[in-house]
C-alpha cells in the first residue's frame, strides 16, 4: 500500500506541473517565491533577455581603451571578466547591466575607428517560467515523499523512498542551477571588445605602393 501511495503522490504532483499558474482576483499573477541566495532577483513576469555585444575598432593607443573599459565597467556596476594584450592588440570581455550595454558600446566606440559592431539578444522569459514551474512541482513531490518517509515501517519501503528523494533533489538542484544562470546572464550583458593598432606598411609594401601610384599617374589625362 505504501508503494501505491508513493506512485499516487508522484502522479498527482506531475499532473500539477501542467496545471495553469495561480492567478489572483483581477487577473494578477500570484507572487513568486523569493530568489535563492546569490541569485539576482527578477520577477517571472519581467522580460528576460540575454544580450551580447561585440565590438572591434582600430586605435592609435591601446592604453586609452584599457583605461576606459575599466572605468565604464566600474561606473555601470559591472566588471571585467577577462582581458589580454600585446603590442598591437587588446582584447577584453566585460559584464555590464543589460540596460546599459548600448551605453558601454557607444563609449568604447568613441575611442577609434569602428570596424565591426554587433548586438544580439535571446529571449529566455518562457524558459525561466517553465524551469521555475518544474522546480515548484518537484518540491511538492519531495514534500510528499518526506511525508511518506515518516510513515514507512518496512525497510524496502524506506530504501525506495530514499532513492526517489535523491532523484527528485538532484533534479531540483540541476533546475535551480539553470534558473540562477538565466537570471544572472539576463541581468548582466556580455560585451566583448577588440582594439587593434592600424597596420603600418613595411618598406617593401611602401616601395611597391609608390610604384603603383606612379604608374597610376601616367594614365591620368
Amino acid at each position: 500500500m505504501l508503494r501505491a501511495a508513493i506512485l499516487a503522490a508522484v502522479v498527482v504532483v506531475v499532473g500539477c506541473s501542467v496545471a495553469p499558474r495561480a492567478v489572483r482576483p483581477g487577473g494578477a499573477p500570484s507572487p513568486a517565491s523569493p530568489a535563492p541566495i546569490g541569485a539576482i532577483k527578477r520577477q517571472p513576469s519581467d522580460l528576460m533577455l540575454v544580450r551580447r555585444g561585440d565590438l572591434s575598432a582600430e586605435v592609435d593607443d591601446l592604453s586609452r581603451p584599457l583605461v576606459r573599459s575599466h572605468d565604464i565597467s566600474a561606473s555601470l556596476g559591472g566588471y571585467i571578466a577577462s582581458e589580454s594584450r600585446d603590442d598591437r592588440m587588446l582584447s577584453l570581455s566585460m559584464r555590464v547591466p543589460e540596460p546599459k550595454l548600448d551605453v558601454a558600446m557607444d563609449s568604447l566606440s568613441e575611442l577609434g575607428k569602428v570596424t565591426s559592431r554587433r548586438v544580439s539578444s535571446q529571449d529566455v522569459t518562457e524558459e525561466a517560467i517553465d524551469v521555475e514551474a518544474r522546480i515548484h512541482s518537484l518540491e511538492a513531490e519531495r514534500d510528499q515523499l518526506r511525508q511518506l518517509m515518516s510513515k514507512a515501517t518496512q525497510i524496502n519501503d524506506v530504501f525506495t523512498i530514499e532513492r526517489e528523494l535523491a532523484r527528485v533533489q538532484g533534479d531540483i538542484d540541476s533546475l535551480q542551477h539553470r534558473l540562477d544562470h538565466l537570471r544572472n546572464t539576463s541581468a548582466l550583458a556580455e560585451l566583448n571588445a577588440e582594439f587593434k593598432k592600424p597596420v603600418e606598411p613595411g618598406p617593401v609594401s611602401a616601395f611597391f605602393g609608390a610604384i603603383a601610384r606612379g604608374i597610376g599617374r601616367l594614365f591620368v589625362r
